[in-house]
């Protein structure tokens, strides 16, 4: 066993958190999360919480609002009709038994991923093509609208990225046959506040890595403290667990080998946020759907760069938030999704979908990067051998890796992965 105190942490912000700032506390003292909304119940990851962090938890509910469907780059309204119950029921069932056949070659590890001739032709064709040949189109608009958006038109992606999306775990929550949480506060923040307690003074915050030398013995880093100072971290293993691009492997002394893979992955950007403006409708989620959707397209959906939906999330009558998630490509900044969002806004005016008021701009109240998200390659690299190659950095140069790039964007699914990978690390230390 390697005793907690010869591990140290460094974390580039100021406090450890999940992959987004969580939580804002509205006007009637109640927090908003507008990032992460629940936790998939993997691996005992709600019993770790509860007994091991001692942080309370309870059942998320899932909100429901009237919808009024707007082509946001049109401003015009979509006479959509959504799927059938029945009929969306069906499809998950479906779904979820489809993703079990491949489930065991992705979570909660890509280890035992099939070579590259050995790959389920399902996982490498379109996402649009196998729900048309398993007859689950009704399954689309939910999934996209739940967490699928975050690549873009799931459509056009590949059915193991969408898989890495909305999987297994996340079809049986929706069945509810594999349960979900969230904290009893709701305020995400607590559980990355308990983790904080735990570690206590192993960790270095606002540190960011400035250069380092990573070989077979060990790694030395130099790394700069919030305040300017310099450290000198020495250590016989390093575990990363940043997106690998280009600018977050920069002070890592990244080899060629190294370099061949990263340099393969695509990525998205997201933004999430809370906005303020009396124009948009409360009670309401104006959803961003094309004109194409309408009667019952349920194939039809937007693409890069989009702005899913303006979503009232008050409390009540007198508070004017909405939750924003905006996502574009790997180019696709942060300067680009608020532009997103007022350029969206001023065509929903113009159009007349939402009402004119004094007031023409929207009002960011809280909002933050998602960071890189869903990294994936193409479908030509991945029979070339893409995952074997990633996979075969782990140990390479005294360095491990963990994060989506390695599993999925889910953090319960992350914590499961770690727990496989971290006695890999500390073996024979």
């Amino acid at each position: 066993a390697v005793p907690l105190d010869s591990i140290f942490h460094y974390a580039a912000d100021e406090y450890l958190k999940p992959r987004v700032p969580v939580s804002l506390w509205g006007p009637s003292g109640k927090p908003y999360d507008y990032g992460v909304q629940s936790f998939i119940d993997v691996n005992g990851a709600s019993d770790f919480v509860t007994k091991r962090l001692g942080v309370k938890i309870k059942t998320p509910g899932r909100e429901s609002r009237l919808t009024r469907y707007v082509d946001f780059e049109t401003g015009k309204e979509v006479n959509y009709t959504g799927p059938a119950p029945t009929a969306l029921s069906a499809a998950l069932v479906k779904y979820a038994e489809l993703c079990a056949l491949y489930e065991d070659m992705i979570l909660p590890t890509f280890r035992d991923f099939p070579a590259p001739d050995d790959i389920p032709e399902d996982l490498l064709i379109p996402f649009g093509d196998f729900v048309k040949k398993h007859g689950i189109e009704a399954l689309v608009p939910m999934l996209f609208q739940v967490t699928g958006l975050g690549v873009g038109d799931v459509t056009r992606r590949t059915t193991l990225v969408v898989m890495q999306a909305f999987g297994g775990p996340m079809a049986r929550s929706f069945l509810g046959q594999q349960t979900s949480f969230a904290p009893a506060s709701e305020r995400n923040q607590d559980i990355y506040d308990a983790f904080a307690k735990k570690l206590g003074k192993d960790v270095l915050y606002s540190t960011t890595v400035v250069s380092s030398k990573r070989t077979k013995n060990g790694v030395n880093l130099i790394a700069k403290t919030s305040s300017g100072r310099f450290v000198k971290i020495k250590a016989k293993r390093l575990l990363l667990s940043i997106e690998p691009t280009k600018s977050n492997l920069a002070p890592f002394d990244i080899d060629k080998k190294e370099n061949k893979v990263f340099s393969k992955f695509d990525y998205t950007r997201l933004y999430t946020g809370i906005v303020s403006n009396p124009s948009l409708p409360k009670n309401y989620s104006l959803t961003n759907l094309p004109e194409t959707a309408a009667p019952s397209n349920f194939l039809a959906l937007p693409d890069l760069p989009l702005l899913a939906r303006f979503e009232w999330i008050g409390t009540d009558a007198t508070e004017e938030l909405f939750r924003i998630m905006v996502i574009g490509d790997r180019n696709f900044d942060s300067k680009d999704a608020k532009k997103l969002v007022q350029t969206n806004f001023d065509t929903l005016v113009k159009s007349g979908a939402v009402e004119a008021s004094d007031s023409a701009k929207i009002k960011f109240v809280a909002y933050a990067q998602h960071g890189p998200m869903h990294m994936h390659t193409s479908v030509k690299e991945m029979k070339k051998g893409f995952i074997q190659d990633l996979y075969a950095l782990q140990g390479l140069r005294s360095t491990w890796w963990t994060g989506g790039a390695w599993v999925a964007n889910f953090q319960t699914h992350l914590w499961w992965f770690n727990d496989l990978l971290l006695p890999r690390l500390v073996q024979g230390l």
